[in-house]
């Protein structure tokens, strides 16, 4: 198209931003946002301003598919980013998913094969996409790490600390509160150490848009050691008051609060899963990983009693958060948008 970098345009348009304000899908979009300011790209959050090169959707919606149309009879280059992948990352989440979780993966399969390239945020949702049968090119673009907003805050740490009430060692998650993300190991975790603190920061859906019988009454029978202090704007400081981070979701294409709490120098207990493999995340090197409730109780004991070697785990688990911060998701995005301008593969 013979568009110069420094003459380059992109809108970055995330629809419905009201609706998933407390979703992956707003965080992702506001850290790419940011990362293309900090490479001083002009960027535009409006696809009716039709002056841009490059137009870059955020979510699937009625809107954002008819922009993409749009967009494509003028000429200009359109990327989808992928952050769900269909039935993978639907199932267990809300009310009927599993049953719309095929039309629900066709559609999306629909939505990005009529894009010029698809963003995905890790290695493992690219594999996956491939696997369901996606042409188009696949670039892995993570959604970033704000380093300079997730530092470790010793007064916002007592400050959450004294207004939720923890007074032992906290084991914290943070995420929608939905059967795939392991509601009811961590609260059966939580029942196993009672001496222990538990928060999870997140949205509590409703039960009309989040039914699961086994999880509602989980929660609502939650031991006394458990926090639902639902969704809280200021991540660092909130997840500055835990001690380490229990991550025993099912699945996940990114899962970006695995990053966040590397940078607060929080040491990680995940469910052994392919993806974070992938993702660099290594057991005994920047995390401890297990299978079951079982295996999350006794390396949460290990960390907790083991101050060196948690010491040791939250260094090397750093550097997964510097190779995604916004810097080097801002020089993935400036190469993208650029070979894809110019008629390249990266």
């Amino acid at each position: 198209m013979g568009v110069a970098l420094a003459e380059m345009r992109v809108c970055l348009y995330l629809e419905a931003e009201n609706v998933v304000a407390r979703s992956g899908f707003r965080t992702a979009f506001a850290r790419h946002l940011q990362a293309l300011h900090k490479m001083g790209i002009p960027v535009t959050t409006d696809p009716s301003d039709s002056s841009f090169d490059i137009l870059h959707v955020h979510w699937f919606g009625p809107r954002s598919l008819y922009y993409l149309k749009r967009a494509k009879q003028q000429g200009k280059i359109v990327i989808a980013h992928a952050h769900s992948i269909g039935a993978y990352d639907f199932r267990d989440s809300f009310t009927l998913s599993n049953t719309f979780a095929p039309l629900y993966e066709k559609y999306l399969n629909y939505f990005y094969e009529l894009s010029d390239a698809i963003c995905t945020p890790s290695e493992h949702a690219k594999r996956l996409l491939q696997a369901q049968g996606i042409t188009k090119p696949i670039y892995v673009v993570s959604n970033g790490v704000d380093l300079e907003r997730f530092k470790f805050d010793a007064q916002a740490r007592e400050k959450y600390r004294q207004r939720l009430g923890l007074k032992h060692f906290t084991v914290f998650c943070a995420g929608n509160v939905i059967p795939r993300k392991g509601v009811l190991d961590f609260l059966e975790v939580a029942r196993r150490l009672p001496h222990f603190d538990f928060v999870w920061f997140g949205h509590v859906w409703s039960r009309l848009l989040a039914f699961d019988i086994e999880m509602h009454q989980a929660l609502d029978e939650r031991p006394p050691n458990v926090k639902l202090p639902g969704f809280i704007e200021d991540a660092p400081g909130a997840f500055s008051a835990g001690d380490l981070l229990f991550y025993p979701s099912y699945g996940e294409t990114h899962g970006l609060v695995l990053f966040e709490a590397a940078a607060l120098f929080r040491p990680l207990v995940l469910r052994d899963l392919p993806e974070y493999s992938l993702a660099g995340f290594r057991d005994g090197e920047n995390c401890l990983m297990g299978k079951s409730v079982d295996d999350f109780c006794q390396k949460i004991l290990y960390l907790a009693n083991d101050a060196a070697l948690r010491e040791r785990l939250i260094q090397e688990a750093y550097r997964l958060a510097e190779a995604n911060s916004l810097e080097r998701v801002g020089h993935q995005l400036r190469r993208l948008y650029q070979a894809l301008l110019e008629g390249r593969t990266l």
